[in-house]
């Protein structure tokens, strides 16, 4: 058996990045169906939503993928299709900078990565884009293009969209290039990490005029559950802008997380293995997180590999998990755990007692938390709670209803229970 490069040790697990080819992809078969049928439906826009760590951006890879011809991930989860689609596809995951409809909508349009391109190679589109005066000081083919200002006489023929704002820009835009038939089934533009964009007033109602006026032009939203919810709020009928086609991700099975494990092996040639014991502890310690096992099992790994091992254990799992937490290999989970549990001994065990009595659902009882916190040793509980919920320790829970709470980011409770204590129990 040939032992594999450091660099292919290294690459088997992938924390920092999503998946984006078919064999490396686990589980979601469910998820990746209803994708490919809310592509071939004509009108809807398409929703992945999930929590932090679940895995919504390799599923929005896959997504990608299939727009643009690529069924190998149908094949390999044996998924019954007919013919491969062919969108021209845009991503864009949101940052900073993007924290407003209008900016969103900006950056789709200027960002060589997305549209500014193929705006430059279909004659229509470049002459609506260099239409319009300064404004937001976007220098695109050489030419200061305003995205909101007067259009001048020669394009008074294009499709309006009432106003002459960034919207129908973006409108007649999408329109020219869907027009000039580049790809069969039209546009489509995932726009990653939705939930960064601070405000996203009008979106639903762009989205309501869009599907009236440019019906090949398709959105896929990546974010969390709240933010779709607020867009049904802001519009009356945007609910239909996304019927049959929100795609909510649940926590991963067990068998999908080992999966993950048995992918990473199969890229090493099985050089090195978990054993069951491995493989069912970081499924369990994961809670449904991707994001988890290729975190621990990464670490786990490149132990082994340096130590010249060929098997994982459980052990190996809890010492990779210490080590982690000391050398803050997730130094944002790390620092937001270090903030809740500050100094304190009891605040550290109620915290834990709070991720160890979770439901099904991510919702916490306090009766139960208060219990085992109480056989660790804290006197007074529920002030710990109280603390847990403010800005001074993170404000990591909020509160649903009287005596019930949840966790805001489900990964963080996932890491409270896996990593090991900061105080000795019952100090």
């Amino acid at each position: 058996m040939t032992k594999p490069s450091i660099s292919q040790v290294e690459n088997a697990f992938q924390p920092a990045r999503e998946i984006t080819g078919a064999v490396r992809f686990a589980g979601r078969k469910q998820a990746v169906s209803d994708l490919y049928y809310a592509l071939l439906s004509e009108g809807a826009n398409i929703a992945i939503v999930g929590n932090r760590g679940i895995g919504k951006t390799s599923l929005a890879r896959q997504l990608a993928n299939l727009s643009k011809g690529d069924n190998s991930i149908l094949e390999r989860l044996a998924l019954p299709h007919d013919h491969s689609l062919d969108y021209l596809t845009i991503y864009l995951a949101c940052g900073n900078s993007i924290n407003s409809t209008e900016a969103l909508l900006e950056s789709l349009l200027t960002s060589t990565s997305c549209l500014a391109d193929w705006i430059y190679d279909v004659p229509k589109a470049k002459k609506i884009m260099t239409g319009y005066s300064p404004k937001f000081g976007a220098n695109i083919f050489g030419i200061s293009a305003e995205l909101g200002g007067e259009k001048k006489e020669e394009i008074q023929s294009e499709h309006a969209i009432s106003s002459h704002g960034i919207n129908s820009v973006f409108a007649n835009v999408a329109i020219a290039i869907t027009e000039e038939g580049v790809a069969r089934d039209g546009l489509l533009i995932i726009v990653d990490e939705f939930d960064q964009i601070s405000d996203t007033t009008g979106f639903a109602s762009f989205l309501k005029a869009l599907a009236t006026n440019a019906p090949k032009v398709k959105f896929c939203i990546v974010g969390v559950a709240k933010d779709i919810q607020m867009l049904m709020k802001e519009h009356a009928s945007a609910d239909r802008l996304f019927a049959g086609s929100i795609i909510a991700l649940p926590s991963m099975t067990l068998p999908e997380l080992i999966e993950i494990v048995d992918i990473a092996e199969r890229e090493i040639g099985e050089y090195i293995v978990f054993d069951k014991a491995a493989k069912e502890k970081l499924s369990v310690l994961a809670q449904g997180h991707p994001y988890m096992v290729h975190l621990v099992g990464k670490y786990a790994l490149r132990l082994a590999y340096h130590e010249d091992r060929r098997v994982i254990t459980a052990a190996d799992i809890d010492l990779t998990l210490k080590s982690i937490a000391e050398r803050q290999a997730d130094p944002v989970l790390e620092g937001r755990y270090r903030t809740a549990v500050a100094s304190s001994p009891q605040r550290e065990s109620v915290l834990r007692a709070l991720a160890a009595t979770q439901d099904t659902q991510g919702e916490i009882w306090t009766t139960n938390t208060y219990k085992r916190a109480i056989e660790d040793g804290v006197d007074n509980p529920s002030q710990y709670v109280g603390h847990l919920a403010t800005d001074q320790y993170g404000a990591e829970l909020e509160n649903l209803r009287e005596r019930f709470y949840r966790f805001k980011d489900s990964l963080f409770a996932a890491y409270v229970c896996a990593r090991p204590r900061m105080f000795p129990q019952g100090t």
